[in-house]
């Protein structure tokens, strides 16, 4: 059983680095605290959509292969959601 607990908490770990660079290379900036209500649901949002996302392999490879201030890919499932917390963040 720890060993199942492991891979998935790895699994988590690993899909929320590649949701990280995704922002970073999007420009888009988290909000900082205190966040309004619906940032927190946006937030959340990008973090279920990112691990439901079938492209995990091809995401790798695009992040390896872009540089800062790109859209979002369209096959990205966040593509949207990034849209809403970039618009969400004065100054972005």
């Amino acid at each position: 059983m720890l060993d199942n607990l492991e891979a998935t908490i790895g699994a988590f770990e690993k899909r929320m680095a590649m949701r990280c660079k995704m922002l970073w290379l999007t420009g888009v900036e988290m909000p900082r605290s205190p966040v309004t209500p619906d940032q927190e649901n946006l937030i959340r949002e990008s973090v279920v959509r990112c691990m439901e996302c079938q492209s995990a392999d091809y995401c790798a490879v695009w992040l390896e292969a872009v540089d800062p201030g790109v859209e979002p890919p369209a096959f990205c499932p966040n593509a949207e959601v990034m849209g809403k917390l970039k618009s969400s963040v004065p100054g972005q």
